[in-house]
């Protein structure tokens, strides 16, 4: 039997693929609660008898560290060669908190939430050390504003969008806007992804189009002018969506103005969600 040595407080035993691990007990030194949680998404992860990861209770252990939503799906059509060995995807996504002030009257959306960017992060982590613990391979890929980095790896970040995952998971879909829309929680969301070789089962019903119908809110709201109004499909380029060069324009005017580069009011403009409260 193998030994595994971890510098996290928990060791667990289970049986994989004829494969043996060794689980001692949960030592009490200083973490956090996360950490904590945490033990308790690994035991349901490799407390199993099948192949499969038990994944409604690896969701719901993983809804309680804090994400808004997350699921599963195959993302192996189309993946880069550099991520082939990883063809599946864990999307989570973490809901951002409501305007105070009337949304009509904002000038632009603090879209960059570092604090839940920090906390997708933190997440990612434990799942993904959990993960290699057992055997197989683990990608976090970071939220958005965390993808300035210097590391050889992070240079693979730009290969592979969250929207790729969520939409395969069958999370959201991309509206007109171009951003992710969650069905809960519109677009006013940060999210992660973890790629991983992990036999979890994937959503049966990934998104493959637009559902945003009629609505053109995005569209009229746009100040740049820059959202053409055309639909999403799985597969099509994100192009002929935005005019980028309208996009960066009045982002550069904002910068001058407010010393961001920064707008957001397609965000704010979304519908979706905001009959339930998020918004």
């Amino acid at each position: 039997m193998r030994r595994i040595k971890t510098d996290v407080s928990l060791h667990l035993v289970q049986i994989f693929s004829n494969r043996e691990y060794i689980v001692s007990k949960f030592y009490k030194t200083p973490c956090d609660v996360m950490g904590r949680r945490m033990t308790k998404v690994v035991s349901k992860l490799l407390a199993v008898s099948t192949d499969l990861i038990d994944s409604d209770a690896f969701k719901l252990h993983v809804k309680k560290m804090g994400a808004s939503v997350v699921d599963f799906g195959d993302v192996s059509t189309g993946l880069a060669r550099e991520f082939s060995h990883m063809p599946k995807a864990i999307s989570m996504g973490i809901k951002h908190p409501p305007i105070e002030k009337d949304i009509n009257n904002v000038d632009f959306y603090p879209h960059l939430y570092i604090s839940i960017d920090k906390r997708l992060q933190k997440i990612q982590k434990k799942i993904s050390k959990a993960l290699r613990q057992s055997g197989w391979r683990a990608l976090p890929i970071p939220p958005d504003s965390h993808r300035v980095d210097t590391s050889f790896i992070s240079r693979l970040f730009p290969l592979f969008p969250h929207k790729t995952a969520a939409t395969c998971a069958g999370l959201g879909w991309v509206g007109k806007s171009g951003l992710l829309i969650s069905r809960d929680f519109g677009s006013r969301m940060s999210w992660a992804t973890i790629l991983t070789d992990a036999p979890l089962e994937v959503s049966p019903q990934p998104i493959i189009a637009s559902q945003c119908g009629e609505c053109c809110r995005c569209v009229n709201a746009c100040p740049a002018g820059a959202i053409s109004g055309k639909h999403w499909k799985r597969l099509e380029s994100y192009e002929s969506m935005i005019d980028t060069e309208k996009c960066s324009a009045y982002l550069q005017r904002n910068n001058e103005k407010y010393g961001q580069f920064v707008c957001g009011i397609c965000i704010l403009a979304c519908p979706q969600g905001i009959s339930k409260g998020n918004h």
